[in-house]
């Protein structure tokens, strides 16, 4: 289970203040790492993936490729809890070659005979740091610029997560979230960068002129 707070970061200097804190709610964050990422959404034609209440991801990192499966649920405010499985591969392959494992059994479940072909991709800068307190690893917060791509299209969003750790408590999360809220006077962020990718999507096929350089915040250079 994948237990995170989204927020809604509201312009680049705001995006750029945060990168500076090093405490928040009596936790430590450490030095920060870039990481860039390019994900790719699959599932087949009829879409029964997302029809059964999920979206699965192909993340192409360090030299391989991470497959994970998300439950699709509603936000409780900025917290979200999702059902998540993954699965390790050494390069692209279609799920028929792909490890016994959970992820496997559940894609198959869903697709039966089916092939996955890629639905939407996005693309994010993630500024990811570690929450800790003492020698308690808490969480990861990540700072993420955030491209939606479609019909040739982009759209730019700014983002905060703050994802806890096994060692990480929910009151852990309630202290920062409650920070992040009063202090910074950030909005929760309600849907996932799937679900707004995928709606960035549609609006762009109904109407390809109108989202053409459209921002959800402002830009992360101010």
């Amino acid at each position: 289970m994948e237990v995170e707070a989204k927020f809604v970061v509201p312009d680049g200097e705001t995006f750029q203040r945060l990168q500076r804190i090093d405490h928040l709610a009596g936790f430590a964050l450490s030095e920060d790492r870039v990481k860039h990422v390019r994900d790719t959404y699959l599932d087949t034609s009829e879409r029964a993936i997302l029809a059964s209440g999920y979206a699965c991801r192909q993340r192409i990192q360090h030299g391989g490729v991470l497959i994970t499966v998300k439950g699709l649920r509603d936000a409780e405010g900025a917290i979200h809890r999702r059902e998540e499985l993954e699965v390790w591969l050494p390069s692209v392959e279609p799920p028929a070659r792909w490890p016994e494992s959970p992820v496997r059994d559940l894609v198959f479940q869903l697709i039966g005979d089916s092939e996955l072909t890629p639905l939407l991709s996005l693309r994010q800068t993630r500024l990811v740091r570690l929450v800790n307190q003492g020698e308690r690893l808490v969480g990861q917060f990540s700072l993420d610029e955030v491209h939606l791509l479609a019909q040739g299209k982009e759209q730019t969003c700014l983002e905060l997560e703050v994802e806890l750790t096994p060692e990480g408590t929910e009151d852990d999360l309630c202290a920062l979230v409650n920070a992040l809220q009063s202090k910074w006077g950030l909005v929760s962020q309600t849907q996932s960068k799937f679900e707004r990718a995928l709606a960035f999507m549609e609006e762009t096929r109904e109407d390809p002129r109108s989202q053409s350089g459209r921002s959800c915040s402002g830009s992360a250079g101010g």
